[in-house]
């Protein structure tokens, strides 16, 4: 059950960055990676806050994060900020939920001290996408969207690979 609900959590909260282009004009282009430690191993970046179930379900389940932004998928490549947020398990069929996620950038070139704020569904298998809604300093009236998918995982960890496109309200 533990397996179930970080493999989504994981799932749902993937970035770390390496790359920014303009893809088209005023279309800005993010890429990193998001590194996640599972709960109950050393330095988790993730843990279950609520489980309103005795069964197998996760359904309601409650997970919150903080998790490294990475220039590359190597857990040693440049930390460049972290990805903060929550995930609510919102599918009576387990196939999907909910997430809400800030990514800070420390350490991303003209972006270092801004923000990006995310919102949408996660589904537990395959790509996903989700809605930009705004960002801080350098980002600040950020809207469009992100990508995001699983690029590996072990039994205590994931690594998600995020790449965001978006303008900024002129």
């Amino acid at each position: 059950m533990a397996a179930a609900r970080c493999s989504f959590l994981a799932l749902s909260v993937v970035l770390i960055g390496g790359a920014v282009s303009a893809v088209d004009e005023g279309l800005i282009h993010l890429h990193f990676y998001f590194h996640e430690v599972d709960a109950g191993t050393p330095n988790a970046t993730v843990v279950n806050v609520a489980s309103l179930h005795k069964n197998s379900s996760t359904f309601g389940d409650v997970n919150v994060f903080d998790n490294a932004l990475r220039a590359g998928p190597d857990p040693v490549s440049r930390l460049i900020g972290r990805a903060q947020g929550f995930a609510l398990h919102t599918s009576l069929d387990e196939s999907g939920g909910l997430t809400a996620i800030t990514f800070a950038f420390d350490d991303y070139g003209g972006y270092s001290g801004s923000t990006l704020a995310t919102l949408g569904h996660i589904g537990v298998s395959g790509p996903s996408e989700r809605s930009i809604v705004g960002g801080t300093g350098k980002l600040r009236f950020a809207r469009g969207y992100m990508a995001s998918r699983l690029l590996s995982s072990t039994d205590t960890s994931i690594v998600v690979v995020f790449d965001m496109y978006f303008t900024l309200a002129r």
